[in-house]
C-alpha cells in the first residue's frame, strides 16, 4: 500500500462523476491480487444460519435484488441490503457499527465505486476530496480499514467488491480507472483472514474492456436482439456508460431510478457479488452463480 500511494503524485487529478470515480481494473496484477486473497476456509455456519449484508452505492442498489435472490436461492437465511446512490463508505460507518453489534453478520459485502459527493467526503473547506488525489484515495483506504475494524470483533468476513470499468474510462484510457479496486485488493491481500477482494466488475466486461452488450446467459431472459453472428445478446450497461439499466436516464448525484426493463448488467453484477459468499458458505455451484467472473 505504501508503494501504491508513492505513485499517486504522478497521477492526473481525478474528476468525479455521479456514476463512479474508479472503474474496474482489468490488469493482470489486480486479478492476481484477487486470486491470492481467495479464502479457502469455509465460513463457520450453515447457509440457513448465515446473516449477509450488502452495503453500497448506486451499483449495489441496482443489483441488490439479484444479490438477494442468489443468496436466498442457495438457502441463505438472512440477507439484508443497505444501499443508496451517490454514497461513499464513510456514509455507512455508523450503520455498520450498529449492525455489527446487533446482528453479528457472517459476511458483509462492501461495494463503493468512488463517489465523493456527500459531506463525509469533503475537506474542511467543504470541497470534494476528489480534487486532491492523495487525500481522496487515502480517505477511501482509511475508511475501508475502518470497516475491517468494525467487523473484527464479531468475526465477520468482509468482501470488497470491485466496480466495472466505465465507458468514459475506456474511451479516454483514464489513468485513474481501477485504482480504487487496487486499494481494495491490496487491503484484502494484507488482511487475508478478515477480507477478500471480489472482482465482480469483470462480469460486465469483454476481455477486460467495456462493452455495451454481452451474450445472453442461459439463466436470464434474452431481450437485446442478436449480434452479427446471430447469437442472442443483452444490453448490460445504461446509456451513461456506468450504470446497468438499458435505456435509463442519467443518474442524479449518483441516484438511479427503478429499472422498468430486464437489467442483465444488474443481474450479472448482483450474482457476481454473491458468488464469493456462496463459495465460502459451500452453498451451490459458485462457478455457475458467478457468471464468469475472472
Amino acid at each position: 500500500m505504501r508503494r501504491f500511494f508513492a505513485h499517486l503524485g504522478v497521477i492526473m487529478v481525478l474528476v468525479v462523476t455521479a456514476v463512479t470515480v474508479a472503474g474496474a481494473s482489468s490488469s493482470a496484477s489486480t486479478t492476481a491480487r484477487a486470486a491470492a486473497t481467495m479464502h479457502r476456509d469455509a465460513l463457520p455456519v450453515a447457509p440457513d444460519q448465515a446473516t449477509v449484508i450488502l452495503y453500497g452505492d448506486s451499483l449495489a442498489s441496482e443489483a441488490q435484488g439479484s444479490f438477494r435472490d442468489a443468496l436466498a436461492g442457495a438457502g441463505v437465511g438472512n440477507v439484508r441490503t443497505s444501499t443508496f446512490g451517490g454514497t461513499a463508505i464513510c456514509d455507512w460507518l455508523d450503520r455498520m457499527r450498529s449492525d455489527a453489534a446487533a446482528l453479528h453478520p457472517t459476511a458483509v459485502v462492501v461495494e463503493f465505486s468512488g463517489n465523493a459527493l456527500t459531506p463525509c467526503m469533503m475537506d474542511d473547506q467543504g470541497q470534494s476530496l476528489a480534487v486532491a488525489v492523495n487525500a481522496y484515495y487515502r480517505k477511501y483506504s482509511n475508511d475501508a480499514r475502518e470497516v475491517l475494524r468494525i467487523f473484527e470483533a464479531s468475526g465477520t468476513r468482509v468482501y470488497f467488491a470491485g466496480a466495472p470499468k466505465t465507458r468514459v474510462a475506456e474511451e479516454t484510457n483514464d489513468l485513474n480507472a481501477g485504482l480504487l479496486n487496487t486499494v481494495y485488493a491490496d487491503l484484502a491481500a494484507e488482511t487475508p483472514d478478515a477480507a477478500r477482494f471480489v472482482g465482480a466488475g469483470s462480469a460486465l466486461l469483454h476481455d477486460g474492456h467495456w462493452t455495451e452488450t454481452l451474450p445472453c446467459l442461459a439463466s436470464e431472459p434474452c431481450t437485446g436482439g442478436v449480434d452479427a453472428t446471430g447469437r442472442g445478446i443483452n444490453v448490460v450497461r445504461a446509456p451513461d456508460g456506468g450504470h446497468f439499466c438499458p435505456g435509463a436516464p442519467g443518474a442524479t448525484r449518483g441516484v438511479t431510478g427503478t429499472c422498468p426493463v430486464w437489467s442483465s448488467g444488474a443481474f450479472r453484477y448482483g450474482n457476481a457479488m454473491a458468488a464469493a459468499v456462496l463459495r465460502d458458505l459451500g452453498a451451490g455451484d459458485a462457478a455457475a452463480v458467478s457468471v464468469a467472473v475472472s
